[in-house]
Parts: structure tokens; sequence; C-alpha cells
């Protein structure tokens, strides 16, 4: 039976409906969400499935799922705000406003580094239980003592979990919120959108998506800097309220493709949205910038600007000029400030796919081509 879509898709951009709903026929998605925005204003916005395995609950308007590491979004653009407010600069050191953080090795650590995933600190050591993680002053003191992975090279390394208390605590540090309420004061709120970087009200429980598992073994040999970094958390239940209402804000972020689509179009509006600016235009430059082009461990090629995701023939972008950045088993958010389109695609189905370390999934490369096909007439 043909999976039934809800939602709103102007005529213009029905290749992005059609590509939703062949991931459906394929038998891809449990649930999920897309939209996309043009220019700021929301030309598609689609959801189908179900919330749950079972397949009893329908994906409502207002559903929301983890997104995992599509967290980072929001979490850069806040690090990006304090850049334009002069409280943070890219190439101080990070020790200038953590003084702890200059412990064994990190003293020469910049912000510029942390965000472009060369800190040198991408997991936790020692490893550290995972309750551990629902402690801020804990684990961001237990980061600050940690020693420098690589003895002070600056090497690309994907920091999964570290980055959310690396960069949250720098917020903190210089502003004085915590990361999941400065993002929602500074950008949820005022732009309206759903997205929380961890739940605040345990009503919201009702409406968000239970996830279903459909990935393979992480392939990272025994022994390697990425078997490290995943065994430096502890085993724990991630379906807890404390885990869905902790401080991770690199991870646990809740949300839609509506939200997620609309939070982007800042970007790819150059900073600003519905008359009002949220960041410079020249940060935003910058966030799509190169910083880094080299070889993760865990990931394989990647090209990194300001924390964001960049073209690469590697790791490719719907066209050259995106940047983005995704979550575990499919979440993802684009960006193109030439075409001043944005997309939020989130998802309930998780699939994790490997092909000599380069993340595969055919749903997102549907919307991918879309996005290509549509920048390229605008």
């Amino acid at each position: 039976m043909a999976t039934e879509i809800s939602g709103t898709c102007d005529e213009r951009f029905i290749r992005f409906k059609d590509a939703f709903r062949a991931n459906f026929e394929a038998g891809l998605e449990l649930g999920s969400s897309l939209a996309v925005c043009h220019r700021g204003k929301m030309v598609v916005d689609l959801w189908a499935g179900s919330a749950d395995r079972e397949k009893t609950q329908p994906w409502q308007r207002d559903t929301i799922v983890l997104v995992f590491s599509l967290t980072k979004i929001p979490l850069i653009m806040s690090m990006l705000l304090l850049v334009d407010r002069g409280l943070i600069e890219l190439d101080q050191r990070v020790a200038h406003y953590w003084p702890e953080f200059a412990a064994n090795g990190k003293s020469e650590v910049s912000v510029r580094d942390l965000l472009s995933h060369q800190g040198g600190v991408p997991g936790f050591d020692p490893p550290v239980p995972f309750e551990a993680l629902h402690d801020w002053p804990g684990i961001t003191a237990h980061l600050a003592a940690s020693p420098h992975w690589f003895e002070g090279r600056k090497l690309l390394c994907y920091h999964p979990t570290s980055y959310g208390f690396l960069l949250g605590e720098l917020i903190r540090r210089v502003d004085g919120r915590m990361p999941t309420q400065f993002f929602r004061e500074e950008f949820a709120q005022p732009i309206g959108a759903d997205f929380q970087m961890s739940l605040s009200d345990k009503a919201d429980l009702a409406r968000v998506a239970k996830i279903r598992m459909h990935t393979k073994p992480l392939p990272f040999a025994e022994g390697s800097v990425s078997a490290r970094i995943w065994s430096s958390v502890g085993p724990g239940n991630a379906a807890s309220w404390e885990r869905r209402s902790a401080e991770l804000p690199a991870s646990n972020g809740y949300g839609n493709g509506r939200s997620v689509a609309r939070l982007c179009s800042i970007m790819a509006m150059g900073g600003e949205l519905d008359g009002k600016r949220y960041l410079s235009s020249e940060i935003v430059a910058q966030a799509a910038e190169e910083q880094v082009y080299a070889e993760d461990p865990g990931f394989g090629w990647l090209r990194m600007g300001l924390g964001f995701g960049l073209h690469s023939e590697q790791f490719p972008a719907p066209t050259p000029t995106c940047f983005h950045w995704g979550g575990y088993g499919g979440a993802w958010g684009v960006m193109d400030p030439k075409s001043g389109l944005s997309l939020g695609y989130t998802c309930n189905g998780l699939i994790m796919e490997f092909d000599d370390g380069v993340l595969l999934d055919p749903r997102l490369r549907r919307f991918s081509d879309a996005m290509g096909q549509l920048a390229a007439e605008l």
C-alpha cells in the first residue's frame, strides 16, 4: 500500500516530494519529515510514516525526533554569534577563556581548531561512565584535565560528543548562559523553530518518535583512534528522562525537518531571516571557508569549514556552494547561500552504511540530487 504523504509542496519544488515518496516506496523509511526553504520561505513541508516501531502511531505535523550530531548546527551557530559580538576570537587560544583547558599539552589549541575538529580531545581520557555526561561541571573538568590525544599536533579528528562540552563551556564562560538556553533565546524562540538542544518538558515525550536502528556495527579496528573515541563512554539507558533532558549540545537535539530547514535558512540567507539579522554576512562566509581538508580516522576524507562539512569528491554536498552536517542514522541540514536554499530532514528509521569509511545514505542522495538540480535552475 502506498504511503500517505502529508504536508505541502510548492509545484516548482515537486522533485523533493518525488524523492521523499521514492524513499518510502524503496522501503528505506519508518517515519520522517522533509522541509525546504527558499530565501527564507517554506516551500516544502512534508511528513509521512510512523512515529513508533510497531507502526501504530502516524508521524504528525508536530512530531519531533532525536537528531544526534545534527545538533552541532545550532551549537556552531551559537558560537558564531559570540564571535560576531566580539566575545570570542577564532584565533585566540581556548585557554584564554577557559584557563584550566591548557593542561596536558592543550595550551596552544585555538577556538578555530576546536570548531574545525582539530582540538585534540575527540573523546574522554580516561573513559567515563554513561551517566558522567549528565554532570556538566564534572565532565568539562574532565576534558580540561585530559591530555591532547596527538601530543599537540593539529590533526583532523571528528569530536562526536566532546565537541558539545568543549564549545558549550566556551559559550558558558563568555556569556554566562548554558548552551541550550543560549540557543533557545537567541535563535529558536525568535524564529519560531521547534528545535530543542535537549528536552525541557516531559510533556514533549508524547510527540517524540521512537527510533528503529537499521545500522551496521561501526567498522573501527580494535586499538584504532576511532575505536578509542567510541569506547570512551560506557553503555547506558539513552531513553531515560535523565539523558533526554541532559545538556549534551552536540548530540541531544530534538526537532523535525521544518525546524531544521528554518534554522538553516539563516545561514542560507547570509545571516538574515524575516528582515532580522541574526549573524553577520562576514561570519557566515567564514563558516563556509575551508579550514582543513584531511583524512579523518573514522569517516575518511573530509573538507571542513568552521564545524560544517564542505563539498568534496569524497563527501559531496548538493552543490559546491553548500555547507552541511547531519546526524547518526540519517538526519541532515543543508545550507546554500548562492541559491538561498536550505533543507532539513529528520527520521526515526536509522540507516548507517560505510564504504571505505565514507558515510552513504540512499535517502540523502535523492534529496541531494533534487537540491542540486533545482539550485542550477534558480
